[in-house]
């Protein structure tokens, strides 16, 4: 009959123990909270994983389902943080140890700004969560802690704005600009597309290869975008068609660096973000375009965020009291019908 575990007291540490699975398990120095622990624990054996768990164990098998289950970006992106994590709080901490100041800690770097700052707190709560969703965890330590705001990336150009960035952009980076400027796509899905999602006079990204996994993403070309993509799936009919002088793919890094030097040229600050928000930002504008309509053209899903993304607009004037008159084209015109009706 085997023999059962139970507390032993260990001086040198002045602490209670036990063992079990060839792995010695601490209670805690007061012998009736130790007693206790040890009772609730042996009552729910899941509660042992649990408290002996590192969080280098549980990221590690976390990166492994992760790199089956996720697109290669998501997979890179999360190794990013939860290596840089686990770097700082070492790989002894164990999961019930775990507090909010470790994590504040850790992304406490004067060059992270408050966007990284909420996206590292972001991948190691989801972590933690999938950890829960699994089985692995009871609970996630840090469910309710808060992230830093983003920062947003509500930068527009003007029309002469964007044609001194052009006027910087050397080939081939200036087919990867121009394209964003008409198509207001988002960067990531512009310097991913394959010939074989062109169809006709669109882009189509297969629902796993699209943001959200949830159904297709569909780009609409006018003829410019067309143009450019016709060349370039001809040049290139296998892989991403934009590249750079040396055949390779577009990175998000490479593609900041150029706009990092086109940046010091012109006299402001260049994002690859600025020609998606331009695009928005003169479609409802000038262009005639609703909200609704320039929300799927953009890929969300919910008209809200363009509002809620483009609220600069509310800071220009004649735009606003061009909405106000057009707002008021119906009712003056029913007025003048019940005017004519009365005499």
């Amino acid at each position: 009959m085997p023999r059962q575990p139970k507390p032993f007291f260990r001086k040198q540490t002045q602490s209670w123990y036990f063992s079990t699975g060839g792995q010695q398990i601490k209670l805690g120095k007061d012998k009736d909270a130790a007693f206790t622990k040890f009772h609730q624990m042996m009552a729910d054996p899941a509660t042992i994983a649990t408290d002996n768990t590192t969080l280098y164990q549980l990221s590690q098998t976390y990166l492994d389902w992760v790199k089956t289950n996720r697109k290669k970006a998501t997979y890179d992106r999360s190794l990013h943080y939860l290596k840089s994590f686990i770097d700082k709080v070492g790989k002894q901490l164990k999961v019930t140890h775990l507090k909010p100041f470790h994590v504040n800690r850790w992304i406490d770097k004067p060059t992270w700004n408050s966007t990284s700052r909420a996206d590292a707190i972001g991948v190691v709560q989801r972590n933690l969560n999938w950890a829960v969703e699994q089985g692995y965890l009871i609970r996630n330590p840090i469910a309710g802690m808060r992230k830093p705001k983003k920062k947003r990336r509500d930068v527009f150009y003007t029309h002469e704005q964007w044609k001194k960035i052009r006027d910087h952009a050397n080939a081939p980076f200036d087919d990867l600009l121009d394209f964003l400027y008409c198509t207001g796509c988002r960067p990531f899905e512009a310097r991913t597309i394959e010939a074989r999602f062109i169809l006709d006079d669109m882009v189509i990204f297969p629902t796993d290869q699209s943001k959200g996994e949830i159904e297709p993403r569909v780009i609409y070309l006018v003829p410019k975008a067309k143009a450019i993509l016709d060349r370039l799936a001809t040049e290139h009919p296998t892989g991403h068609v934009f590249r750079n002088s040396q055949g390779r793919s577009w990175t998000k890094d490479s593609i900041k660096c150029r706009l990092d030097r086109i940046s010091q040229k012109v006299g402001f600050h260049v994002i690859a973000y600025g020609a998606r928000h331009s695009w928005a930002t003169h479609a409802l504008t000038s262009g005639g375009i609703d909200s609704v309509a320039a929300a799927h053209l953009m890929g969300h899903k919910d008209p809200a965020m363009v509002a809620q993304v483009y609220s600069h607009l509310a800071k220009q004037p004649e735009f606003l009291r061009a909405q106000a008159a057009k707002a008021i084209q119906g009712h003056a015109s029913e007025q003048d019908d019940s005017s004519n009706q009365l005499t």
